[in-house]
């Protein structure tokens, strides 16, 4: 870890110790929600950690964490006008993709504390032997047996844990960027040179597999888990035709709402990055009879938030509860926040 990552880390610490970060959430932006994204939640570490994999027991503690200091509700409630100025401030709890470990791991904490989610599937990959193709390719990554993989021009060395980890999460990137039409045969590449391309795919680890319908219905039998689409196939949105775009939406809420009773009336775009979507896509989302829709941006969502880019606080492995309070709080936020507030003085 950097100096500076060190310095970061050390003064959050104090910070949150001495109950900064809330006191100023509650001074400087007590009406904003703050909106957390999760992936997948793991039992025991993997052998080759991934940000999108977050241990159990940092889960349970940031729940924790949540129910102290935060009304915890559904996305819908919590940017409707009837919740504004009520209570402590307000947070809500997403998953993307839909992994199985939802059901297992994270559940049992949500149902114990009581805490309100929303789950987003990638539809087509329900009651699926397949998992989606980040997944496949990271434990391709923690399997394989070769030295280094090529890809888009660039060389990732696979020599020990920590070269696997930098090469999973920068193909993973490197991939991203790729139209619809050239990203399956570069994924394919890759898992050939790992040798897990074609009829050699493996079987799903546990923490990849995806949720089956029957775990869905029984997540969802309360109410107190939601779920909302996440498109067909986790598709980035923007990376292919208008007319594949507006199927992948449409496909993935029509098998939501033939899979659950009351579906969400929310939709997370893949990857959700100011690149991901745009107006047309969220016209489409829209069409979908969907209300809002999350991105990944992250930062505070205040009175005027555009329902179709609500922001989320992406919350991954390996950050401790001091970084995570900071998030969540809007710290990155305060110092704008204290500008203004000084400015208006002075106007005064």
């Amino acid at each position: 870890m950097s100096l500076r990552r060190r310095t970061a880390y050390f003064a959050g610490s104090v910070l949150h110790a001495a109950g900064v970060f809330r006191l100023l959430h509650l001074r400087l932006l007590p009406e904003n929600v703050s909106v957390l994204m999760y992936h997948g939640v793991v039992g025991a570490p993997l052998p080759v950690p991934d940000w999108c994999f977050l241990p159990l027991s940092h889960f349970e503690e940031q729940m924790e964490y949540l129910t102290r200091h935060f009304d915890v509700v559904h996305l819908e409630e919590a940017f409707s006008s009837d919740s504004r100025g009520a209570g402590r401030p307000r947070a809500c709890v997403t998953f993307d993709d839909g992994f199985a470990s939802l059901h297992d791991l994270a559940v049992p904490i949500l149902e114990r504390l009581r805490i309100p989610a929303t789950v987003y599937l990638v539809t087509d990959l329900v009651d699926s032997a397949d998992t989606v193709w980040f997944a496949r390719l990271h434990q391709a990554i923690c399997e394989t047996k070769a030295s280094e993989v090529r890809a888009s021009g660039l060389r990732f060395p696979l020599a020990g844990k920590t070269a696997r980890a930098e090469a999973s999460a920068s193909l993973q990137v490197a991939l991203k960027r790729l139209s619809r039409a050239d990203f399956a045969p570069v994924l394919e590449d890759v898992l050939r040179q790992l040798g897990f391309g074609g009829p050699q795919r493996a079987k799903p680890w546990e923490p990849f597999r995806m949720l089956r319908s029957d775990e869905i219905r029984r997540m969802g039998r309360d109410g107190l888990v939601r779920f909302g689409a996440h498109t067909a196939s986790h598709q980035i949105l923007t990376r292919t035709t208008r007319e594949d775009a507006r199927g992948e939406i449409e496909r993935s809420v029509a098998a939501l709402a033939a899979l659950v009773e009351r579906p969400s009336r929310t939709f997370a775009y893949p990857n959700g990055g100011p690149d991901d979507y745009d107006d047309t896509v969220a016209g489409f989302v829209r069409g979908a009879g969907i209300e809002y829709a999350v991105t990944t941006i992250e930062g505070p969502n205040g009175l005027h938030v555009d329902p179709y880019a609500i922001r989320r606080y992406g919350i991954g492995s390996g950050d401790p509860l001091p970084r995570f309070a900071g998030l969540i709080h809007h710290a990155r936020d305060f110092p704008r926040e204290i500008g203004r507030m000084l400015r208006r003085r002075r106007r005064s």
